[in-house]
């Protein structure tokens, strides 16, 4: 997938100031972002349809995304998706198209930035819903790192002018999944695993531990 990054820059520097100031982003643990020098999965949890663009423009990677093709019917966020790299899989089915679009971009040396959960979860604490087991098979075959991010706000929904807190945590290299084959229950094993670490820093945001 080729993009002009040019571009990407332009745009997400020209949302990031306005994504900021009406989202009131606080960012913790950027400097986990560069303790990865190969191409990473950047795992998060989804609360909103603007969860992508914000991940896009706080973080210092240069991300591409598989979202579900729904978004890019949206007035707006499916522009932007668009301008962003992102690119649409199909929920449900087995989209074999995204997947080898999502190994490509590894391959190349980009990062993948994706929901484990699948869709979004509006008001609900991300540590009580289900993960999807795709996560953990792109990553048996990339054999990339995995940078874990969690997105928290008040009451899980994102408004205007609420605090979100974007927590970047530590990377996690392919060898310390300890994958014992190349079965869906593996996969499922690993993806819990993957949101574990997410919801993990979520909790640590909703329990204040980044107020300071």
């Amino acid at each position: 997938m080729k993009r002009s990054m040019k571009l990407y820059d332009n745009v997400t520097s020209f949302l990031s100031g306005t994504l900021r100031l009406f989202f009131r982003v606080k960012v913790v643990g950027a400097e986990n972002e560069g303790a990865a020098s190969e191409p990473v999965i950047v795992c998060a949890n989804h609360m909103s349809n603007w969860d992508p663009v914000i991940l896009a423009c706080v973080t210092k990677r240069s991300v591409s995304f598989m979202a579900k093709a729904e978004l890019f019917r949206i007035p707006v966020v499916g522009g932007v998706l668009k301008l962003l790299g992102a690119f649409p899989v199909n929920r449900g089915t087995s989209d074999i198209a995204a997947i080898k679009m999502t190994l490509g971009v590894l391959k190349n040396g980009g990062d993948i930035c994706m929901f484990p959960q699948g869709t979004r979860y509006v008001g609900v604490d991300p540590a009580q819903t289900e993960v999807k087991s795709g996560v953990g098979m792109l990553l048996n075959h990339s054999k990339v790192s995995v940078l874990p991010v969690g997105v928290y706000t008040k009451d899980y929904r994102i408004r205007l002018f609420r605090r979100v807190y974007i927590i970047i945590g530590k990377p996690r290299t392919y060898d310390s999944f300890c994958f014992a084959d190349n079965s869906r229950e593996e996969y499922q094993r690993v993806s819990d695993e993957i949101f574990s670490d997410v919801c993990a820093l979520v909790k640590n945001a909703k329990d204040g531990a980044y107020d300071k």
